[in-house]
C-alpha cells in the first residue's frame, strides 16, 4: 500500500488563521474516525488503484484527510507543513483562494498518481502531503527571494526550498516509485506541485491583489430570513394622520394670532396648534 509523506519545512511569517486550524481540526478528526472505522471507511475515502475497487469521483479530494495508521509521524508531519506555508499565504491569499490552492494540488497530485498507478501497480494513496508540496511550490513562487529557515536552523531563500522538493520528488518518483515500487507516493508529491505552479500562473498572477480580505460567508440560503410584520402582529392601530380641515384651521388660526395676537386664542385653538406641532414632529 503506497503512502504520500511529506517533505516538512518551517517559515518564520508570525499570522495564523482560523481557516488553518480548521484544515489541521479536520484532518485530525478524519484520522481518529479512520482508526475506530476499519477497512471500510478506508476504501470509500482512500484514493485506490482499479485492481483495488477503482477510485469514486469524491475520493481524488477526501484521499487527502486520511493517512497512514501505521504511521502517527505521516500527519503530524503533513500539518505541520500545513500550519506554517497557511499562515505564510493566507495574508496574500485570502481564505477563498487558499483553499482553490489547497484542493487544486490535491486534486492533480492524486489524478496523476492514478495516472502512474497503471505502471507503478500502486494499490492506494492516502495523505495530505499533495497539498503541502502544492504550498510549497506557490509559497516558492511568490516569495522567490524572500529567506526562511528551514527546520528553523538552515538559512534559504523560498525558491531554493522549491527546488529541493522538486529534486526529491522528482527522484523519488523516478528511482524509487518506479523503479522500486516503494511505499512513498512521489507522484502524488509532484502532481501536487503541478497544481500549485498551475494555481499560481492561472489564478494568482492574474491578480495578485484580489481576495487578500476575502473569507467565507455563510450562504442567503442558510441564512434564517426576517420576518417582514404584517398588521395581525399588532393588536392596536394608530392613526397619526391629519384630519382634512386641519390646514384650513390653522391658517385660520395663524391669521388671527397675526391681527389679534396670540392672547387671543382659545383654550381648543391653542389645543389645535399643539396637535398640529405633534402631527409635523412625527413626519
Amino acid at each position: 500500500m503506497l503512502y504520500d509523506r511529506p517533505y516538512m519545512q518551517s517559515d518564520q511569517n508570525p499570522r495564523t488563521r482560523n481557516m488553518v486550524l480548521g484544515i489541521i481540526v479536520f484532518n485530525v478528526v478524519m484520522y481518529a474516525i479512520q482508526l475506530t472505522a476499519g477497512e471500510g471507511y478506508f476504501r470509500l475515502f482512500a484514493l485506490t488503484a482499479n485492481d483495488y475497487g477503482g477510485p469514486k469521483l469524491w475520493s481524488f479530494i477526501t484521499y487527502s484527510f486520511l493517512h497512514s495508521p501505521g504511521n502517527i509521524g505521516h500527519i503530524v508531519g503533513n500539518m505541520i507543513g500545513v500550519f506554517f506555508l497557511g499562515r505564510a499565504l493566507l495574508p496574500n491569499l485570502g481564505e477563498k483562494r487558499f483553499v482553490k490552492l489547497y484542493l487544486s494540488s490535491v486534486v492533480v497530485g492524486g489524478f496523476f498518481w492514478f495516472i502512474v498507478s497503471f505502471a507503478s501497480g500502486s494499490m492506494a494513496v492516502v495523505g495530505a502531503s499533495g497539498a503541502v508540496f502544492g504550498l510549497i511550490t506557490c509559497f516558492g513562487l511568490m516569495y522567490a527571494e524572500q529567506d526562511i529557515y528551514l527546520m528553523m536552523v538552515l538559512r534559504m531563500k523560498a525558491k531554493i526550498l522549491m527546488y529541493i522538493s522538486l529534486g526529491i520528488a522528482a527522484f523519488g518518483f523516478i528511482f524509487l516509485e518506479l523503479l522500486n515500487g516503494t511505499g512513498v507516493a512521489h507522484s502524488a508529491h509532484l502532481g501536487g506541485m503541478l497544481g500549485g505552479y498551475l494555481f499560481y500562473k492561472l489564478v494568482y498572477s492574474r491578480n495578485p491583489k484580489g481576495g487578500r480580505n476575502d473569507s467565507f460567508k455563510i450562504p442567503d440560503w442558510f441564512k434564517q430570513k426576517e420576518k417582514k410584520p404584517t398588521a395581525k402582529a399588532y393588536p392596536y392601530k394608530v392613526n397619526i394622520a391629519p384630519p382634512k380641515d386641519m390646514k384650513m384651521e390653522v391658517d385660520r388660526i395663524l391669521d388671527k394670532i397675526n391681527s389679534k395676537g396670540f392672547g387671543s386664542l382659545t383654550d381648543d385653538e391653542k389645543k389645535i396648534l399643539d396637535e398640529a406641532g405633534d402631527l409635523l414632529k412625527k413626519r
